[in-house]
């Protein structure tokens, strides 16, 4: 008896690779990305907890933090979107979390002799090295593996489960940075990378969507190093000749230099306001931004179809700018919660919408390029905004700071939606 068939990577009726055989695998992935996220979310909040007790309140400890995290991506990013297009995604994924939970298990030996942020920086380096082979991975795998599925309620799904995730890591990590001894945050954490790489593996079940013989044929064959220039040429080739992609990298920079300016301003204000001594304030309030982009992902599915891209990310982004102007004006727990709970709520439609076009419209052979150009994109920008903003707190007040790049976006958000300036 011949055996299942499959036609260009399509779901054929009665075959092995069958539309069931999609969605439990989907459904793996999704609890991957929930555990991995977690970890993200948990590590980033234990670092930033242990910068908070060593140096309350101190951007220039939130920039380094934030330099070890992005400069590598800004270095290696072209190489490794060559490498991504050539690999296996799915084999990407088990190893890079694999590798991240090792390095993360280490964190607490590595302080225990160091004594100092540094045990915190350069892991951090490292972890970053294996992110930008993830995070490209996972976008272009997601297109490839779940095509049999809408991919806008894969990307509101994901993002939604992500939230759950990050809101886990930071309540966790709140607790037991308060409450429990520091280094289990990171024994967590990296607990949390090696059962996300379990959850991965039944993926291997599955065939991507391939693109043409012809193309694949023609895909450069050559060293990696040899053809890095070419591959840095052809993604920003791609970019370039597409308005929606270029559109959508443009939207997803500035949505990270203000998430930038956020992070060195808006935690450092937190940590002044609040006690220092206690991370349950910044918990209270990250949670509360957490549960506004599970909000807001689940309405980015149900508005879509009434509402075009573009004015959604214009409504979203004057949102965004008055919720930064009430967590500047206030310094009370409850109405800051409110109020990064709508900031959160505004995030979430310009990410998965703009997402979600960038997955249907950057071709195949050129994914892990592209999205490793946007890795670098959104990198510079919030690096480049970070450092701005710690200036920025040398002269002005940080609530000063919040409340004018909140009037900008506001303002930006009005534009957008009067003008239709952003076409994508």
């Amino acid at each position: 008896m011949a055996g299942p068939s499959v036609s260009n990577g399509a779901v054929v009726p009665g075959t092995f690779r069958s539309l069931t055989l999609v969605r439990i695998c989907f459904f793996c992935f999704t609890i991957a990305q929930i555990i991995s996220i977690f970890g993200d979310r948990l590590h980033q909040f234990a670092v930033v907890g242990m910068i908070g007790r060593v140096a309350p309140g101190s951007s220039v400890e939130l920039l380094t933090f934030v330099a070890f995290t992005h400069l590598p991506v800004l270095l290696l990013a072209p190489i490794f979107g060559s490498l991504i297009d050539r690999w296996n995604r799915v084999t990407v994924l088990v190893l890079v979390d694999i590798l991240r939970g090792g390095i993360v298990l280490l964190v607490p030996t590595i302080y225990y002799f160091m004594g100092n942020l540094y045990a915190f920086y350069v892991p951090v380096l490292f972890l970053s090295l294996a992110n930008m082979l993830f995070s490209p991975a996972k976008s272009a795998a997601i297109p490839e593996y779940f095509h049999g599925l809408r991919l806008l309620n894969i990307n509101a799904i994901l993002w939604g489960l992500g939230v759950v995730g990050t809101l886990g890591g930071f309540l966790l990590g709140g607790w037991l940075f308060d409450y429990r001894e520091w280094a289990w945050g990171f024994y967590v954490d990296g607990i949390s990378y090696l059962v996300s790489a379990v959850f991965i593996l039944p993926l291997f079940l599955l065939r991507p969507r391939r693109t043409d013989p012809d193309l694949e044929a023609a895909s450069p064959k050559a060293p990696v190093f040899r053809s890095l220039f070419r591959s840095i040429r052809e993604g920003l080739a791609v970019v370039r000749g597409d308005r929606r992609i270029a559109s959508c990298l443009t939207t997803q920079a500035v949505l990270f230099a203000a998430l930038g300016v956020l992070y060195a301003v808006g935690i450092a204000r937190i940590q002044t306001v609040f006690p220092s001594e206690k991370t349950m304030y910044l918990s209270g309030v990250a949670t509360a931004g957490t549960i506004g982009l599970l909000v807001g992902a689940g309405l980015t599915s149900l508005l879509r179809p009434r509402f075009e891209p573009a004015r959604m990310i214009a409504a979203s982004t004057t949102i965004f700018g008055m919720s930064w102007i009430g967590v500047g004006l206030t310094q009370q727990l409850i109405p800051m919660m409110l109020w990064t709970l709508a900031m959160g709520f505004s995030i979430s439609p310009v990410f998965v919408l703009t997402e979600t076009l960038l997955q249907s419209n950057i071709p195949i052979e050129f994914r892990g390029r592209v999205f490793s150009t946007r890795e670098v994109v959104t990198k510079i920008a919030f690096l480049t905004a970070t450092a701005v903003a710690t200036v920025a707190t040398g002269f002005l007040p940080k609530a000063t700071i919040l409340i004018a790049v909140g009037v900008l976006l506001a303002v930006l958000g009005l534009v957008l939606n009067s003008k239709k300036v952003l076409t994508v």
